[in-house]
Parts: C-alpha cells; structure tokens; sequence
C-alpha cells in the first residue's frame, strides 16, 4: 500500500511541476489568426510543451524554426532542410514548412545526445554559418539557446546567437530584386 501512495504521489507531482507550467505559461497565448498546429510558435522554445510533461499531445525530440535572414521580425524560411546528426552518427532530415518550423516526434527519431553538426540546406544556398559545431546536449528544443530577447534584461543570465537564419539581408535571398 506505501508503495502504490509512493507511485501515486510521484505521479502527481511530474504533472504538476510548478517550473515547468511557470515555463508553459511564459510563453503566452496563442498569436491571432493562428491555430496551435505545425505553423503557431514560430521561434518559441517548442519542447516546452512537447517535451513529454506537455500541455501538447505530440512529443518531439527535436524542434525548432528556421528564419530566412538575421533581421528580427524575419519570415520562417519555408522549403528548408535541417540535417542532424547524433552522437551514433545516425542523420536524419526534417523540412522547414510555411513558418519555417521544422520537428521530429520521437516516434520519428530518438537520438542519441549530443547532437552535432547541424547543417542547413536550401535551394544550393550556403548560410553564413554553413555548420552548427556546437554540440547540443540534451534539449531539441533549439529555442533554448538560439532565441531574440526582446529586452537586454532577458541576457542577464545567459546570452543567444540570435535565431538561425538563411542569410544576412533579404537582398541576399533567392529572387529578391537589386
């Protein structure tokens, strides 16, 4: 009886972890016009809620959003490949869609961290930053590190890359007149 109280108890408290609905509701509503599904939260840490403690039903191991320049307010970068590779040195390919939001459900892929060697591929165009060398430890969530605070008071403890782009200008993009 001990045992199962015991079960119970650690049950209850997993899902009702105060620091993680603090980080859930940090994220604030959903934007207007803009259904949860593959396209909302662009550029939000997104295994915060699809991570396993939820509030989403679809888990990822990975997940994140790619942007077309470096300038903030940038559109997602549709058509996008993200190429990953673990630390089995198994790859695994995920599509950028119309918010340049890209996943893998760990139905899809359950990697081995560190993940390393990021790389980015659209249309034979290489980014800035050709290859991501940082390894990624244990989030897939590459918001975590690769966000634009919206105040210098947000970098107090850590600092950001900024998110992860295509390129620097939009003068530089595939079609953009001279």
């Amino acid at each position: 009886m001990k045992l199962r109280a015991l079960v119970l108890s650690a049950m209850l408290v997993q899902c009702n972890d105060p620091l993680h609905q603090q980080r859930v509701d940090a994220l604030g509503g959903e934007a207007a016009g803009v259904s949860p599904g593959p396209t909302h939260r662009p550029g939000q840490p997104c295994l915060t809620c699809h991570g396993g403690q939820g509030p989403a039903d679809a888990e990822f191991s990975v997940a994140g959003t790619i942007f077309q320049t470096a300038e903030r307010g940038s559109p997602g970068l549709a058509g996008g490949t993200v190429i990953l590779d673990d630390s089995n040195d198994a790859t695994i390919q995920a599509a950028t869609n119309e918010a340049g939001n890209f996943y893998l459900k760990t139905s899809e892929w359950a990697p081995a961290f560190p993940l390393h060697d990021i790389t980015l591929d659209y249309a034979g165009i290489k980014p800035p930053r050709p290859k991501m060398h940082t390894r990624i430890g244990r989030d897939g969530s590459c918001a975590m590190c690769h966000f634009d605070p919206s105040d210098p008071e947000k970098l107090a403890d850590r600092t950001t890359p900024g998110h992860v782009y295509l390129v620097l200008e939009a003068a530089d993009l595939p079609g953009a007149q001279p």
